[in-house]
């Protein structure tokens, strides 16, 4: 699994407008907005991090506003964008466009937004109903802001497989294509660590989950997972978390006043080592998802190997362990945990 480049994932708020079944509101234990001072320091630790991402990973970082909730609700976002492009970053916004009303999609682009991924998987009544949030204005506002961005932002719509229906996803696709959207971004559902409860995803029930942990033994593997290290999350309050999947909060690993990128590595892989507090829980764990891929061939009746299936775990195992072995040298060096004297950008 090469890595092609490390996202810094910086959420301007965790607060939503819309009421998705399969994001677990509910759950998060408190919510807010990202202040000016957080977002200045959270944005110097990405440039901070970014010679260290190059030298010892040989891979660029990208800046993306997103997180538990709606960007938009921030209205420093705007201004976020215009700084981390000013600091030579590649920046984009995730959303899900009720509020990307021509003034604010013109704030964004003035600013030189190069990317969104806006959340409308659903149409009509349909959306209304699961997304609680009025279809047609949202519709309007992602073909208005596509034909404002042209060529300089690529609008992706995500399409979360809520229903387990392919034939959906298609649909959906076929939908905004004929609305002038050429990109998308096909998801299933996540279980956000357990914080949403999904009926298949009840891992330690299954007994494929003793054969999962049999075969990665017979490999001489302990796999991780890689989501923590591809994705470095900086929650609103200017908390490094684990990853954007730990809704619940527990996994909080320092303040980006205190603490860089390189710093919190250390912790990050004890996490996802022993499983604990929310990896044990989550679809992206590897344990489970072998647990599931098994579970879902014995279902099928499949016979054909799962080698392949094993080899992509391993791989992504290697690549999460090589992120965190090269900034070792790293970790040991900046433990002095000081404030980096932030400048406006």
């Amino acid at each position: 699994m090469h890595i092609p480049f490390i996202n810094v994932d910086i959420e301007p708020t965790n607060r939503c407008n819309a009421h998705c079944y399969f994001c677990p509101r509910d759950q998060t234990p408190h919510q807010g907005l990202m202040t000016g001072d957080v977002f200045d320091q959270a944005l110097a630790r990405a440039i901070e991090f970014r010679p260290l991402a190059a030298e010892h990973l040989g891979v660029e970082l990208k800046v993306n506003l997103c997180g538990l909730g709606e960007p938009l609700l921030n209205k420093r976002t705007p201004e976020f964008v215009g700084k981390i492009r000013a600091a030579g970053f590649e920046c984009s916004v995730s959303s899900n466009a009720a509020l990307l009303d021509e003034a604010r999609g013109r704030a964004l682009l003035d600013a030189g937004l190069q990317g969104i991924e806006i959340n409308v998987g659903e149409e009509g009544e349909d959306y209304d109903r699961i997304y609680g949030l009025p279809f047609d204005r949202t519709c309007d506002n992602v073909v208005r802001f596509a034909e404002m961005a042209g060529d300089q932002c690529q609008v992706r719509i995500v399409l979360v497989n809520h229903r387990r229906d392919t034939e959906h996803i298609a649909k959906m696709t076929r939908f905004w294509r004929d609305r002038g959207i050429k990109h998308f971004l096909p998801f299933n559902i996540m279980n956000r660590a357990g914080a949403l409860f999904v009926d298949e995803m009840q891992y330690e029930a299954y007994p494929e989950r003793e054969l999962a942990e049999e075969m990665l033994r017979a490999r001489g593997s302990d796999p991780v997972c890689p989501v923590p290290f591809v994705f470095l999350f900086v929650g609103y309050d200017g908390q490094y978390y684990l990853c954007c999947s730990d809704w619940k909060k527990e996994a909080p690993l320092g303040s980006v006043f205190d603490e860089s990128f390189s710093t919190v590595v250390g912790r990050k892989l004890e996490h996802v080592t022993t499983r604990e507090p929310i990896c044990r829980s989550c679809n992206h764990d590897p344990v489970n998802r072998l647990t599931e891929e098994l579970h879902a061939r014995a279902d099928r009746a499949e016979e054909t190997s799962i080698d392949a299936f094993l080899d992509e775990i391993l791989d992504a195992d290697r690549s999460a362990r090589g992120v965190a072995e090269a900034l070792g040298a790293e970790i040991g060096s900046q433990r002095a945990r000081r404030r980096i004297q932030v400048t406006a950008l």
